[in-house]
């Protein structure tokens, strides 16, 4: 089944401070942003934000040519040296679907102050400080749609001062992400269509027909490498993972085309609707990874729906056969920061939020 889309919010800004009502979310109301510095404060009662790092730094944890299997002291070093972006992306997730589900404005209006206090700081602006891969930049490009994914959502909360910080960061962030890609010697797998998330955010927040342009070229591509089978010749030769990647690769490309969908644009029909073919081979190989084994040479390793497998959520609503999505369904809810929160919150509701109320 198919929704119509949902009119993309018209940005007011409320007249005046308004009273919240109780939520699960223990933050105080809020009182509009004042000009000037105090502007751009947190809230009161509003956890105060941890400063955003300039310069990043990663480590790769994969020990194989397929990037199949890991070395667990490797990614150990590699998870606390990121923890400060996914606990980042977690907080302001949390806050974003706070205000989706239920209006509570105080976390919406929280998480508006921790993304201007991280675009004060030039957060991930800074030096990618690579190990021995290019961990830094994937982390920025995740953290990035993260960040693009919880401003859209809480929008209409956002103050001009807030906006006149926080957009320019975004698009910095996502000229820095699509520069990485200009070099061609970066393959351009799944860590591609995972780039144009927080560039597609972007663009639908500030309605910029210049990145929307650069995220549809990335969807483009991603479904173009979709064969007529329904693999990604790129993740399939991830071994062992290959299922993994696969259900990783499409998340990002279903959250592309549901951001253009509720924005009036229709881009799950491109390549006569490709992206399903993509959709079902996932589908099926949950069911029974055999196909995989036989065609990545391996058997598949273990393998169970996690957070960003949430992109079923979206694409059932779209599917010919949303049946087919039902066993895949079942394992949500999903939630994945990277991707704005909770996936099955957010394809019940709709990403893009409706307009505040004037009090």
């Amino acid at each position: 089944m198919t929704h119509p889309p949902r009119p993309a919010s018209d940005n007011r800004i409320p007249a005046a401070p308004r009273r919240c009502s109780p939520c699960t979310y223990t933050l105080a109301c809020l009182l509009l942003a004042l000009p000037g510095a105090q502007a751009l404060a947190a809230p009161q009662q509003c956890p105060t934000p941890p400063p955003g790092p300039r310069d990043l730094a990663g480590t790769g944890y994969y020990t194989d040519a397929a990037h199949s299997k890991i070395d667990p002291q490797l990614q150990a070093r590699n998870r606390a040296q990121t923890r400060p972006l996914d606990d980042y992306a977690q907080r302001i997730a949390t806050m974003s679907d706070a205000y989706l589900a239920n209006g509570d404005a105080a976390a919406g209006r929280c998480a508006q102050a921790w993304l201007a206090a991280w675009a004060q700081d030039g957060a991930m602006l800074g030096r990618m400080i690579r190990g021995n891969n290019d961990q830094p930049d994937y982390m920025r490009q995740w953290t990035h749609g993260a960040a693009a994914l919880a401003y859209l959502k809480t929008l209409p909360l956002a103050t001009p001062a807030q906006r006149g910080i926080i957009e320019p960061w975004l698009r910095q962030l996502s000229r820095a992400n699509q520069a990485y890609w200009d070099d061609p010697r970066h393959k351009r797998n799944n860590h591609y269509y995972w780039t144009g998330v927080g560039i597609m955010a972007t663009a639908v927040a500030k309605h910029d027909e210049a990145l929307l342009r650069t995220a549809q070229a990335i969807y483009r591509k991603g479904v173009d490498d979709i064969q007529a089978d329904g693999s990604l010749p790129m993740e399939m030769a991830r071994g062992g993972r290959a299922l993994h990647y696969h259900d990783y690769a499409a998340a990002p490309l279903v959250m592309m085309a549901e951001l253009a969908y509720e924005s009036g644009q229709n881009w799950y029909a491109y390549q006569d609707g490709a992206l399903g073919r993509l959709a079902r081979r996932i589908a099926d190989g949950y069911r029974d990874s055999a196909w995989f084994a036989q065609h990545a040479g391996t058997p598949q390793q273990p393998e169970r729906p996690h957070g960003s497998s949430g992109w079923v959520e979206f694409y059932r609503q779209h599917a010919a056969d949303p049946r087919e999505f039902d066993a895949l369904h079942a394992d949500g809810p999903f939630k994945d920061p990277r991707l704005g929160g909770n996936l099955t919150l957010m394809a019940r509701h709709g990403i893009l939020p409706q307009p505040a109320p004037t009090p």
